[in-house]
């Protein structure tokens, strides 16, 4: 079923929307999820997690790509879990370093702008398409596998046959780059 028809559905309220959605997308949030947790139990959980954000945010959200929309949807379910788990268990992971990695480019907060939530979520949505696109495909597929999937450095690096330094100097020129272009548009760390 294409993604126009599942909007369509989950902004009908039909449940077979949601049915749907899962049928096409679950291997695609679970890997995002499994990039952060690690854990089978935890994805299970955050399954369903997933599925509630999606059923509760459209409507009024009508994402212009779905699977993107369901993979940040995934990805902040994951890192929350992830945090509530790390903040029990007193341990430190590969999220951690991810996060850390990500913290001098992204701010913690969007400044005066005052956006409604749809708007705001519309522009951040076009900047980040706007920086992925302006990336060549190699950095591209690093900084998605990396900052998405919550892949590992020396699982990029085993995966793509390169050297881990050469792909973690790749990463932090895009993240400069990235941190530029949010400057740019008056978003400031």
């Amino acid at each position: 079923m294409d993604d126009l028809t599942i909007i369509r559905l989950l902004h009908e309220r039909s449940e077979e929307g949601l049915v749907h959605l899962k049928d096409k997308y679950s291997r695609l949030y679970k890997g995002v999820l499994n990039g952060i947790l690690g854990e089978t139990a935890d994805i299970e959980e955050c399954e369903n997690d997933v599925l509630l954000a999606v059923w509760n945010t459209i409507p009024p959200n009508s994402p212009h790509y779905l699977s993107s929309y369901i993979c940040r949807i995934a990805r902040n379910i994951g890192i929350n879990r992830y945090k509530s788990n790390t903040r029990q268990k007193r341990g430190a992971g590969e999220c951690d370093v991810m996060l850390s990695e990500l913290e001098d480019c992204i701010p913690d907060s969007f400044g005066d702008h005052m956006y409604d939530q749809m708007e705001w979520g519309q522009r951040v949505n076009f900047m980040l398409d706007s920086f992925l696109r302006g990336l060549d495909a190699e950095v591209r597929v690093l900084f998605i596998r990396r900052y998405i999937f919550a892949e590992s450095v020396r699982s990029l690096s085993q995966r793509y046959d390169i050297g881990e330094k050469q792909i973690a100097l790749k990463l932090f020129r895009a993240r400069k780059k990235l941190k530029k272009m949010l400057e740019k548009e008056d978003i400031y760390v």
